[in-house]
């Protein structure tokens, strides 16, 4: 047993790069110690290194923001969801501010009903009851049942939920870097912590100082001398101006909970001297490696969002690398709290590639953004941000086995397929690349020769025909879809891969006649982990079902013109759920005859209308629309609600159109939009967001 569990560790270890010293009492009592569980003890940090039960403690989970607002049945399922992929650690919002009781003056504005805190006319209030901090009391309690641990970051640097701009807004400030510096708001955020920390769950009886599921406190969620544009910036928020305030906070933290590590929240961006890159020139007020050196900050946190940072997937590699060396020389843990990737064409490998250097390198933990779970109706909430990974999926069953292996888990897990999708013209073939975005571990090679088109039927099949059209299987291992002819639409077939070794050479002291993993076991345990077959130099397993899915445009035909303004607003206004703003129809822009319409938004928010009647764009590729910026820029994002459950599939990825700007807009009704197959037959409503305040205008709103 000992010669075949060195073996398996090997191929780890020759693969990831690290030694191994095969120590199988060592290594099974650190399988069991990994995760809470009901009555566990505190996570506590000894040097480098996260401890629970005595042992050490690495991590891998996920991030979710609604848990805290959300119904307990959401709650459930994200919690659950999370046990089941070994998802130790969630990262959740601890922070809910609105202004007034009734949510008027607020930044955000109450989530679902629920609000923590509100003014009541001469400071900031709590709200403890049911649609407050006991929606927060729930999850801290179900995650203990469940052996999870919880990062939570006590305020938004952003304006969802309120976050430090309701504390600005409270105290009539006028500029976002007033939080960290204005003596009343410091000490209403200290009252925050003292509240909260020291709140008695109703669930568990236990207060929040207490409790062993709660593992870290953050300061704050990505903490930055600015914000989203409530307020700005002024010319005094510099990187000492954060690093004191997170001295000052995690000291008084500390002053209240001994038991609880702490966190600061930020990105991770430095502050070097001559440095020209944004993210270690200063710029943001952030200097990772000072607010690391605080005596009262025991985890490094860094995140990593390459689409939104302008850099590309190895940049971030060499990030990860970097900030698990940096804290290791500075003797603290480190912990990749948020990580991301909108394009799922690479998602997958992106995401081993990351995960892999966070074991090489021995990172404490990593967190992707974000997991997301079912609504109470059963359908899974939308991808708002385009950063969603849904489990069950290809790229879920990629962050579980990075969950196994922080758990030390060792296992020669078969290769992951993920889904493809390509769109082609009307009546024109289409190519995909199934193994592009497919993966292997440990050396493993995906087998371009064993690739099926139809895992259902015996044997390997290369083609596959649909009423719809054939996919061909192409001897580079593209696969080409041939449509039917007149066909337009979404059309769709599974695949799988194998993953082996070839001409791998045996070892005849291990099993002259070939190893058989199905019944090798990996630890003292005597359990079984590792599924294959090793036998006359050739070793393989099979992947998971990945879709293959081709989307056909429609015949092109005249576009339908939605709105034009030609009459008037024509039912556009800013959405009833935010007070941000009004509209007029004005000649000032027009791109479809001699009117369209200005948008005055004094905040950032949605504005559209719900039809009269549902409109039907299932023959349409696109919904564009003409838009006009002045003096600010906005994101780009629209949404719309589609089908009988009027189901809200949004799309355009948060990019952003600078000021002074006249684009079209485009977005393809078949790939961009964050929901599943949308029912485009039924489009019951339209919404567009501007990043108020700011001017803008809109005209020519069609599918086309």
């Amino acid at each position: 047993m000992l010669k075949r569990f060195c073996y398996g560790l090997g191929i780890v270890a020759l693969v990831l790069g690290f030694s191994v010293q095969p120590q199988l009492g060592q290594v099974a009592s650190v399988n069991a110690g990994s995760g809470g569980g009901p009555g566990s003890q505190f996570v506590k940090r000894l040097g480098s290194e996260l401890w629970l039960n005595g042992r050490p403690f690495h991590f891998a989970g996920s991030n979710n923001y609604y848990l805290m607002y959300k119904s307990q049945f959401m709650v459930d399922d994200v919690l659950n969801t999370a046990a089941a992929n070994q998802f130790k650690v969630l990262r959740m919002w601890g922070s809910l501010e609105i202004g007034n009781q009734d949510g008027s003056n607020s930044v955000h504005g109450k989530a679902d009903g629920v609000y923590f805190q509100y003014w009541d006319g001469t400071q900031p209030a709590y709200n403890d009851g049911s649609d407050g901090l006991e929606h927060l009391d729930y999850v801290i309690y179900q995650a203990g049942q469940l052996g999870i641990k919880l990062v939570i970051p006590l305020v938004n640097n952003w304006n969802a939920f309120g976050g430090m701009d309701q504390y600005v807004r409270w105290r009539d400030g006028q500029y976002h870097d007033e939080f960290y510096t204005d003596p009343v708001i410091k000490q209403w955020f200290k009252n925050w912590i003292a509240h909260l920390l020291n709140r008695t769950n109703i669930y568990t009886g236990v207060q929040y100082k207490n409790d062993p599921t709660i593992m870290t406190w953050e300061l704050a969620n990505e903490p930055r001398c600015l914000s989203a544009g409530v307020y700005p910036r002024s010319e005094n928020c510099t990187t000492q101006t954060l690093v004191m305030w997170a001295d000052e906070m995690s000291t008084y933290l500390k002053s209240v909970d001994r038991k609880h590590l702490v966190s600061v929240g930020d990105e991770g961006f430095y502050c070097t001297p001559g440095a020209e890159d944004w993210t270690e020139n200063c710029g943001e007020g952030v200097d990772t490696l000072a607010f690391t050196r605080l005596r009262n900050i025991d985890v490094m946190s860094f995140h990593l969002y390459p689409d939104h940072w302008t850099k590309d997937a190895a940049w971030g590699t060499q990030w990860i690398e970097r900030h698990i060396q940096d804290a290791r020389r500075l003797h603290k843990p480190s912990m990749l709290g948020e990580y991301g990737v909108q394009d799922k064409s690479i998602r997958n490998p992106v995401y081993k590639q990351w995960t892999d250097t966070v074991l090489r390198y021995g990172g404490t933990g990593a967190l992707y953004w974000i997991l997301s779970g079912k609504l109470d109706d059963g359908t899974y909430y939308a991808d708002y941000d385009g950063f969603t990974v849904y489990c069950p999926s290809p790229v879920c069953i990629t962050l579980s086995h990075f969950a196994k292996l922080m758990n030390f888990q060792f296992q020669l897990f078969p290769p992951v397929a993920d889904h493809d999708t390509a769109v082609t013209e009307y009546n024109t073939p289409a190519t995909l690349t199934p193994l592009a975005n497919d993966i292997a571990y440990f050396g493993l090679q995906l087998l371009p020769d064993t690739l099926d088109l139809d895992p259902a039927t015996a044997g390997r099949q290369t083609t596959q025909t649909v009423p719809d059209g054939t996919f061909t299987l192409q001897p580079d291992a593209t696969v080409i879809f041939s449509p039917t002819e007149g066909f337009a639409g979404r059309v769709q077939i599974t695949y799988t891969v194998n993953a082996g070794w070839r001409g791998f050479p045996l070892n005849p002291a291990i099993q002259p006649d070939g190893l058989n993993l199905d019944t090798t076991t990996l630890d003292a345990s005597g359990k079984t982990q590792l599924k294959g077959w090793l036998k006359g130099g050739h070793w393989n397993q099979t992947s998971n079902p990945a879709e293959l899915t081709v989307i056909v445009k429609p015949n092109p035909t005249a576009p339908i013109t939605m709105f034009s303004f030609e009459t008037g607003t024509e039912g556009w206004a800013a959405a009833n759920w935010n007070d941000v703003g009004t509209v007029e129809q004005s000649a000032d822009f027009y791109t479809d005859g001699n009117y369209g319409l200005k948008v005055n938004a004094t905040a950032g928010g949605w504005f559209g209308l719900d039809f009269p009647a549902p409109i039907d764009l299932s023959a349409k590729g696109n919904l564009r629309f003409d838009l006009k910026t002045l003096s600010a820029g906005t994101s780009k994002e629209v949404a719309l609600k589609v089908g009988d459950s009027w189901a809200w599939c949004e799309g355009g990825g948060w990019s952003w159109i600078p000021a002074e700007t006249t684009t079209t807009v485009d977005l393809n009704l078949l790939t961009d939009l964050g929901c599943a197959a949308p029912d485009l037959s039924k489009v019951q409503a339209i919404y567009v967001w501007f990043s108020g305040p700011g001017t803008f205008y809109i005209d020519y709103v069609r599918g086309e």
